[in-house]
Formats: structure tokens, C-alpha cells, sequence
């Protein structure tokens, strides 16, 4: 199956937190698996530039414009996913109480913000950490920030035209899913063309690929689920500070929701 002359991309698979990075990375591994590439997280930008053919590596990073040159230089090919950040507020509450037990808030919740609507709001408008809860793993002192302050560059990559943007909403839509596996594919193409394989047979591939009960970080994997979390508070305080960026990605039109 594999050309000699095969070029294996470095494929950097970057986004918004809770936006199921995990589900990328199983449906990329899809493809790395013909040549065994590694796969590790990263925390800055050195880490992404320095990265070898067949490896692929994964982070949160905001956007910044000599990042992206030194992407495009070191033809390094990067997938960036995004989601609504009203789904990212309630998935963030949910993974902080029952997974992410490091997580800066954590302790916050379990003692002291302890009712989920407080607990939404402190993501949204971040919370300033009081006696011992600032001596947290993260080094986080006296305030975590809110979550569009926490976010917000990060969502720049969308604009990016080096960038293969993925929203998560229509990754995992069955009606969408496959046109944005496509998406990938066509983006990675010129460094996969040269194995004996079709475009329809990666896609096979890269779906089989997908375990959602390997991921440590997946709880639902739906979208919309705000709804049935937001109480009017919620909304009323996620509209004054991230209000204009849920309208800037096309999830609303304008803030009558």
C-alpha cells in the first residue's frame, strides 16, 4: 500500500477546548497508522515547529500571525476545530467536576461553587481564587479568567487560509460528517497522494478509526446541549461578554436568543 516515494505530512491538530480534539485525532490516526506516526500533546509553539515528518501533535494554541508563517514554512499542516462556545461553557463544567480533577476549578467547585448554575457562570465570567485555591498545579493566582477571555484567540485560526477549519456541529452531524472527513483529506492530499489508496478508501479508514471509549475527554459528543443548561442568568452574562463572538461564527444572528 505504501509508495517509497510517500511523503509523510506533519499534521498539527489544533483547537478550542472541549471541541472533541480526541475525535480528530482518532480519524487523522486513521491515516498516520499506514506509516505508524507519532502522536503527543504540546504546550507552545516551539514544540509545533520542531515536529518531524509522520508526527502529528495536538494543543490549544491562540493565533498569531508569525506562528502561522513559521507553519507555512516548515510545511506543517494544520487542522483546527471549533465549537460553539456556549456548548464549550457546559461541557467545561462538566469535565472540570468529574474528570479534570488538576483542573484550577476544580476545588473551586467541589467546595465552594457548588451549584451548577454558579459553577456556568464562573467559566463564563471567570472567578477570582480565594486562600488555597491558588496554590493549584497551573500556577493560577488570585483570578481565572473567563472563558472568551481564555478562548477568543484561539478562534482567530478560523480565519486563517493556511487552515483546514473544522466545525465540530458538522463533524459530528451524520448528514455532514463525511463532507468534512473529506475536507481533511483534500487538505493532507498532496502528501497522501502518492499511496496506492482513493480518497472514498481513506474515508472508510479514518471513520473506522473512531472509539469514542478511548477518550478520556468525550461525554456526550452532542451539540445544542446548552439549551438545556442556560438558565436566563447564564445567558444574560454569556451575552455581555461573549455575545458578539457567538454572532462573528454564524451560531446566531444576532443576541435575541
Amino acid at each position: 500500500m505504501q509508495n517509497k516515494s510517500f511523503k509523510q505530512p506533519k499534521i498539527f491538530i489544533n483547537s478550542v477546548p472541549k471541541s472533541s480534539t480526541n475525535l480528530v485525532i482518532q480519524l487523522v490516526k486513521g491515516i498516520t497508522k499506514l506509516y505508524q506516526g507519532k502522536s503527543y500533546w504540546v504546550n507552545n509553539e516551539n514544540d509545533v515547529l520542531s515536529i518531524k515528518e509522520g508526527e502529528l501533535v495536538y494543543s490549544h494554541l491562540p493565533y498569531n500571525e508569525k506562528f502561522s508563517s513559521g507553519l507555512q514554512s516548515m510545511s506543517i499542516n494544520q487542522i483546527f476545530i471549533y465549537r460553539d462556545l456556549r456548548d464549550v461553557a457546559v461541557s467545561m463544567v462538566y469535565f472540570i467536576n468529574d474528570v479534570f480533577f488538576d483542573h484550577p476549578l476544580h476545588q473551586v467547585f467541589k467546595k465552594r461553587i457548588t451549584l451548577f448554575e454558579d459553577q456556568l457562570d464562573a467559566v463564563i465570567l471567570g472567578v477570582d481564587l480565594i486562600g488555597e485555591e491558588n496554590e493549584n498545579k497551573w500556577g493560577v493566582k488570585k483570578h481565572y479568567p473567563g472563558i472568551y477571555e481564555e478562548t477568543y484567540k484561539i478562534y482567530e485560526w478560523r480565519k486563517d487560509p493556511s487552515v483546514c477549519c473544522i466545525r465540530y456541529e458538522d463533524l459530528v452531524n451524520n448528514l455532514t460528517a463525511d463532507t468534512e472527513i473529506l475536507k481533511i483529506i483534500n487538505f493532507l492530499w498532496e502528501d497522501l497522494r502518492n499511496l496506492n489508496i482513493s480518497k472514498s478508501e481513506f474515508l472508510k479508514i479514518m471513520k473506522n478509526n473512531i472509539d469514542t471509549k478511548n477518550s478520556w475527554t468525550y461525554r456526550q459528543g452532542k451539540f445544542g446541549g446548552w439549551r438545556e443548561e442556560f438558565t436566563s442568568r447564564n445567558k444574560a452574562n454569556f451575552k455581555k461578554v461573549a455575545g458578539d463572538l457567538i454572532i462573528k461564527l454564524g451560531y446566531e444572528k444576532d443576541n435575541n436568543w
